[in-house]
């Protein structure tokens, strides 16, 4: 059945009210800890260092995640797409550029 309706499963809810008090006063969990997933180790270390800095993020976990976002950044723009896109909106501003000179505006 779609919404499993009538499949109660009294071991299963005991397993989940367990998952679910294992993070009592955690102020956020992901779906990967709640299920037991360790597919993300980076989150990982982040959190536990967040953690070490009373909550806030210390500053090598600060600069691990700029070092990050500024790799995620450059491996985007590199991507020949995203230059044929940067290309063609620097045609037309020119374009457009042009246009004006030409009227008089």
């Amino acid at each position: 059945m779609y919404f499993e309706r009538g499949s109660y499963d009294s071991n299963a809810r005991a397993e989940a009210q367990t998952r679910l008090q294992t993070f009592q006063g955690a102020t956020s969990i992901s779906s990967s800890q709640y299920f037991g997933r360790d597919d993300d180790e980076g989150a990982a270390a982040l959190a536990s260092s967040s953690a070490a800095a009373g909550g806030y993020l210390s500053e090598e976990a600060l600069q691990n995640l700029g070092s990050s976002a500024r790799d995620a950044v450059q491996r985007v723009l590199a991507n020949p797409d995203v230059q044929s896109i940067g290309e063609s909106l620097r045609t037309g501003a020119l374009k457009v550029r042009d246009s004006a000179f030409v009227d008089g505006i």
